[in-house]
């Protein structure tokens, strides 16, 4: 390599950088048996793995060099270092390391990643892993995390029995390799039953010149098992908003529907207690005193931040950030779910007593229109039930428009007339004597001041109709108030109630007329029931008097329309913004406190991994596996046992002198589900196929995987799925883009032997490329060896479109803009299926690789 491609290869890439290191420890260069029992007495391994390694040894002098793929023809075995001691001994504590390996991965942002999302981490410098550490709470439930050399000497007889059995020495060339001259990488081991929440991730760092590094990662989940990458817990009480109304989060079960941040409702499918050690945040937030979030620190909520401290901001685009980094007047995302369904006739199912024999079904036909949903109001503010066989409405005496307005609507919708009791103490009770109609307020909307709520069916029915709901509401429990304070007038339109659900329920209604609203909540003394005070004030002051049509008559002396007039012409604020989807509101306070072993929850849901907890949107975080800057053949074995289930994420990006060869495999048992996500940016070459052997009936394999080629790189990537069991079920998903003369190759294999009866396969390859200089070629292979299944294989390429880049370039892109654009619309059905962080990183590092993509 020349000087000036040393030097464009640097600035082309970020983490090309090295640091002088004095080794404790380096081997003669070059492949020998000598080296290999040097290295092998240096880590006093026991003599059954130095005799795997020299039979391993031999098997790769014996294997030719594999032509098949990628050029392979320049890498000389014999100039490179194979063992480089970095340290005399690994270390727990970050702070520990000498200074030159701690600025490196503090350069990759290594300890802070740690810090916001690890549970457990592992970080290897060339040869050794320099640091480790497992939080205390995954050793107390018997699970292991260590780097692969202590797992030899600490757990022999697992390591041993397991050790090779997924991916033999003598499996190919580089699994030979790695098996004579590995060192490093990690080992999991998770007990029968046990649910693993948290990241363990491991960091790799190539340092020295002509240096191998050959780790080796052994996982084996034992049944009923579950390895998970996610992070970030709320405390016991955090409120949920489901489809059965809110629950605390601890009541949330697999199978529950929530609301996400897409104002969609997705299932969820996981969930999550641990104990919890650390840093506890609690945040406050304007627009609802009866929110207290408690939350772990790298929880991620959906905000938008704060542009200047005394103004309010003009750009509302939403992004996630993690509750350690809020700030005080950053803007928190409250949903509304502007969902729609309109009937103007509903059928209603109720019960009705029928003596000794019980409750009978009885249906109710019922015209639901505007009238009638003013009527709703009505028995939300003042309704209540008797005996269970009559409904009360009470007024005061002055109210007789309101009064005569109830009457008239329970006659028209229930067929009978009302009673209206002679007036006592100022107040004037109606009652309608109707079982049906007692038993469908009841069903339908609560009974009691505190337990009155607003079914689903009206929440999500025309603005218009609602708008007669508020109106009765506020008819009944509603006032104006205005107040002069040292720093002006404050007004405010109010609703109370005791019922907290309900007060939740009336704010959403108002965010769909486009109202915001606030909740106060007040504590009463004794045996008082809490009150929630719905008020409304600032900018949307006119909005809500035109909804409930009418005016602060006591604002002024002279009437209701000018007292209208005044209102118009007030130009009072607001601090609350409302879009289509969501209600920004600021944080009020942020404060922490360090806690011990407390229960914490989480849990995770389809497609969007995200929540509404604490009236707020929140994120199911994850973090990210970096791997940065020349031989590289890994090994990684994994073992999923029956019902396990185990998701291995990985987003490698090597610098441009790097022969990425590595050898992942996994064997799933009966119901076992194995996930590969992997990202490849990088390197010189990359040969990976993540493979999954599906060996008991029920097994699951999915296969999500992206390549970035670009000057002088070839990803050479793909996937394996072998079916050998019955019912058995692999999806392959690979995604590439190749620039400036870049090559990727997609490379599959699919197997299906004669004994796999109704499995199902579906492979799905897509290549975009964004020049002339640059090719990608798809070779798939599939051996089906059974009539009775289900396959399916796609396979697209295609060129950026002139149009697409000058179309964009029109709205005001630069060209380089509206190619990182396109790419990014490319990538994203695989994006999406990434957890938060692992999205955001792709995502970085696909912009890094865009950047000087033309020209």
């Amino acid at each position: 390599m020349t000087n000036q491609e040393l030097a464009e290869m640097k600035n082309d890439y970020k983490y090309g950088f090295h640091v002088d290191q004095e080794y404790v420890f380096k081997s003669k260069k070059g492949l020998s048996e000598d080296v290999i029992r040097e290295m092998s007495r240096m880590k006093k391994e026991p003599s059954w793995m130095l005799d795997f390694r020299l039979k391993a040894l031999q098997e790769f002098w014996k294997k030719p060099m594999p032509t098949w793929g990628a050029n392979l023809g320049s890498i000389d075995f014999q100039d490179i270092y194979y063992y480089l001691k970095p340290t005399e001994g690994q270390v727990k504590d970050w702070n520990q390391l000498p200074e030159g390996i701690k600025s490196t991965f503090d350069r990759l942002g290594i300890p802070e990643a740690e810090r916001n999302f690890l549970a457990g981490a592992g970080a290897q410098f060339d040869s050794e892993t320099v640091y480790h550490k497992i939080r205390e709470d995954l050793e107390q439930i018997g699970v292991i995390f260590t780097d692969m050399d202590t797992a030899v000497k600490e757990h022999p007889d697992i390591v041993k029995k397991y050790f090779g059995t997924v991916i033999p020495y003598n499996d190919n060339k580089f699994a030979a390799l790695n098996s004579a001259t590995w060192s490093g990488g990690s080992f999991v081991y998770v007990p029968a039953g046990v649910k693993v929440e948290l990241p363990l991730q491991a960091y790799f760092r190539i340092n020295a010149q002509n240096m191998g590094q050959f780790e080796r990662t052994l996982i084996i989940v034992e049944p009923g098992s579950f390895v998970h990458y996610v992070e970030g817990c709320f405390t016991k009480g955090a409120p949920v908003i489901t489809t059965e109304g809110i629950k605390p989060i601890e009541e949330v079960k697999e199978g529950d529907t929530v609301l996400t941040h897409t104002l969609q409702h997705k299932r969820v499918y996981h969930t999550q207690v641990r104990p919890y050690s650390g840093k506890l945040y609690n945040v406050e937030y304007f627009g609802d005193t009866s929110q207290k979030i408690e939350v772990t620190e790298e929880h991620p909520f959906l905000i938008v931040s704060r542009q200047k401290d005394e103004y309010k901001n003009t750009d509302w685009k939403p992004e996630w950030l993690e509750a350690g980094k809020l700030k005080k007047g950053d803007y928190v995302a409250i949903p509304i779910d502007r969902t729609t369904g309109i009937e103007d006739e509903r059928k209603f199912v109720i019960k009705i007593g029928n003596g000794r024999h019980g409750f009978k079904d009885s249906e109710l036909t019922l015209n639901t229109d505007a009238d009638f949903f003013r009527l709703v109001g009505y028995y939300l503010a003042e309704g209540s039930i008797v005996s269970g066989h009559y409904l009360h409405f009470t007024f005061n005496e002055k109210e007789r428009p309101y009064i005569d307005d109830v009457k008239e609507l329970l006659e028209r919708y229930f067929g009978k007339p009302a009673d209206e009791r002679k007036p006592y103490k100022n107040g004037i009770s109606i009652v309608l004597s109707s079982t049906k109609a007692v038993m469908f307020f009841e069903s339908q909307f609560g009974k009691g001041a505190s337990g009155k709520k607003i079914p689903s069916w009206v929440v999500h029915e025309s603005p218009e109709k609602q708008k007669e709901l508020i109106k009765g509401f506020w008819r009944g429990d509603g006032s104006f108030m205005m107040q002069q304070y040292s720093w002006g007038i404050k007004r405010m339109f109010r609703m109370n109630t005791i019922s907290k659900q309900l007060a939740l329920d009336l704010r959403n209604i108002l965010f769909r007329l486009d109202i915001f609203a606030s909740i106060n909540m007040q504590k009463r003394g004794g045996k008082r029931h809490t009150m929630y005070c719905v008020y409304v004030g600032g900018s949307y002051l006119k909005m809500f008097a035109e909804t409930i049509q009418a005016f602060p008559s006591n604002e002024v002396a002279v009437g209701r329309q000018i007292a209208f007039q005044m209102l118009k012409q007030i130009n009072a604020k607001s601090y609350a913004h409302i879009t289509e989807n969501y209600a920004f509101v600021p944080i009020k306070n942020i404060s922490s406190k360090n806690v011990e072993n407390i229960p914490v929850y989480n849990f995770s849901v389809e497609g969007d991994e995200s929540y509404v907890a604490n009236g707020v949107v929140v994120h199911n975080c994850t973090a990210p596996v970096y791997a940065t800057d020349s031989l590289h053949a890994a090994v990684v074995e994994v073992i999923a046992k029956e019902n396990a289930r185990v998701r291995y994420t990985t987003i490698q990006n090597w610098s441009n002198n790097v022969y990425n060869l590595v050898t992942k495999r996994a064997f799933a048992y009966r119901n076992a589900t194995v996930e590969w996500i992997d990202g490849n940016l990088g390197s010189k070459i990359t040969m990976k196929y993540p493979a999954v052997y599906l060996l008991e009936e029920g097994a699951k394999a999915d296969i999500l995987s992206i390549a970035f080629a670009g000057k002088g790189q070839h990803q050479d990537a793909g996937a394996k799925a072998v079916h050998l069991a019955p019912n058995t079920t692999s999806t392959i998903i690979s995604k590439s883009i190749s620039k400036g003369g870049g090559r990727t190759t997609y490379r599959g294999l699919l197997n299906v032997a004669e004994n796999a009866v109704n499995s199902k396969s579906h492979v799905k390859c897509d290549a975009l490329i964004l020049d002339d200089q640059s090719a990608s070629d798809t070779v798939p292979y599939m051996e089906i060896n059974n009539k009775n299944v289900n396959i399916g294989h796609e396979a697209t390429t295609g060129k950026v479109s002139e149009d697409q880049v000058f179309y964009l370039m029109s709205r005001g892109l630069s060209e380089q803009q509206a190619m990182t654009m396109i790419v990014s619309g490319f990538i994203e059905p695989f994006v999406k299926e990434l957890p938060l962080e692992y999205a955001i990183e792709l995502n970085r590092l696909i912009q890094m690789e865009m950047e000087g993509s033309v020209g």
